[in-house]
């Protein structure tokens, strides 16, 4: 993967501004998204990352956001690759019915 933490880092905005129906234009996403100046480039990069990701739907030009039929998925990335603790995803994604099925291990 491009850089783990300006992946996570995009997605965490994804979480945090979620509206259904409602997708993120990239810029906004960008500019949301917690990065030093210099890494402006890889941060690009690793957005197009995250548009191919099973829990985004991309929407184009109008941007993207979470797929809400994939928070199963959203949430064991989030667990393995970026260091959320099973608190801080119950607290976040507080509509996914499909907790048993998380692999904590």
């Amino acid at each position: 993967m491009q850089d783990t933490e300006l992946v996570c880092s995009i997605i965490r905005v994804l979480v945090t501004n979620h509206g259904y129906g409602k997708p993120l234009p990239a810029d906004v996403v960008l500019n949301k998204a917690s990065y030093p100046p210099h890494k402006g480039g890889d941060a690009k990069k690793s957005l197009e990352i995250v548009r191919r990701q099973s829990f985004i739907i991309d929407h184009g030009n109008r941007g993207i956001m979470l797929d809400n039929g994939e928070f199963g998925s959203l949430v064991q990335f989030l667990y393995d690759n970026c260091g959320w603790d099973e608190f801080e995803l119950k607290l976040r994604i507080k509509h996914f019915e499909g907790w048993e099925e998380i692999d904590w291990d």
